[in-house]
């Protein structure tokens, strides 16, 4: 019987590497085809799923195996619905933030944004995240791994292992990238700030596997705080068309940080009041 540890770090190892190899797919793909706006990213979610998914499976199968138990199957389609309870999270959680900010004029909120000029560009962007970072990333941290994690640890403790392998995750990858020179330098130099919100990121996708008790709530949350990242928190570094608009009064990054402590901290919070209420509860 091989170690439990050992499936960790296959684990770690297919996400860390996949995802280098998707990033070499893709830039190859960019360099072929260069009038192709997307190509990169495109190619780049493809190679992503196309790599880790059918891994991952064998390795559940190999897992369950080696424990002489039957596949539980977290992802199954049956409890799909729990997608749209993850996705929704972030949405509501940034409109009831920036209407409260805009309330106690922390923010001037512009308009909202008619959908004819995001809609296309954002249902691109979500197909790219979905095949590229959250169900990829997903299957693997908060499926795989967790699961390997559960069999041997209380939940609280692989809630927060699981955590500490998604940051080696984040290290390695930046390291890799920034070694192969397919990412710039600064990037490892902002790594630690990045890890520290990747950690809390992380604690939250957990807590909603924990909570629905599917896969897919995870990936949902996954997906929608991306989409809210990039439409509304970040839009002019990702260059999409924003959702809503509005100008910091308090200090510039005063909003986006805001919206980030309310997503992220703020489902932490959240998602510990439902638990705990339910252990009372029984």
């Amino acid at each position: 019987m091989k170690r439990w540890s050992s499936f960790l770090v296959y684990g770690w190892a297919i996400l860390t590497f996949g995802l280098f190899f998707a990033v070499v797919i893709g830039e190859a793909a960019a360099w072929a085809f260069p009038e192709w706006k997307y190509t990169e990213k495109i190619v780049q979610a493809i190679a992503m799923s196309a790599l880790i998914i059918p891994v991952t499976f064998y390795l559940y199968q190999q897992w369950y195996r080696n424990i002489d138990q039957d596949d539980t199957k977290v992802y199954v389609f049956a409890s799909f619905f729990h997608m749209l309870t993850g996705l929704l999270f972030p949405i509501g959680l940034a409109v009831v933030s920036l209407l409260v900010m805009n309330a106690f004029d922390w923010i001037d909120l512009g308009n909202w944004q008619f959908p004819g000029t995001w809609l296309g560009v954002f249902v691109l962007n979500l197909c790219i995240a979905l095949l590229y970072e959250a169900l990829p990333e997903e299957i693997i941290m908060r499926g795989f791994i967790y699961d390997v994690l559960r069999h041997k640890l209380p939940v609280w403790i692989s809630v927060l292992m699981q955590a500490f392998i998604f940051l080696a995750f984040s290290a390695g990858t930046t390291l890799l990238l920034v070694l192969a020179e397919l990412s710039p330098l600064t990037n490892l130099m902002m790594l630690p700030f990045e890890l520290i919100l990747h950690f809390f990121f992380a604690i939250a996708l957990a807590l909603f596997r924990v909570w629905t008790k599917s896969l897919w709530a995870s990936i949902g949350f996954h997906l929608g705080y991306l989409m809210v990242a990039r439409f509304i928190i970040h839009s002019k570094t990702y260059g999409v068309p924003a959702i809503v608009a509005y100008q910091n009064n308090i200090a510039p990054g005063f909003g986006e940080s805001l919206l980030t402590i309310a997503i992220i901290p703020g489902t932490i919070g959240i998602l510990l009041v439902l638990l705990l209420v339910r252990r009372f509860k029984k």
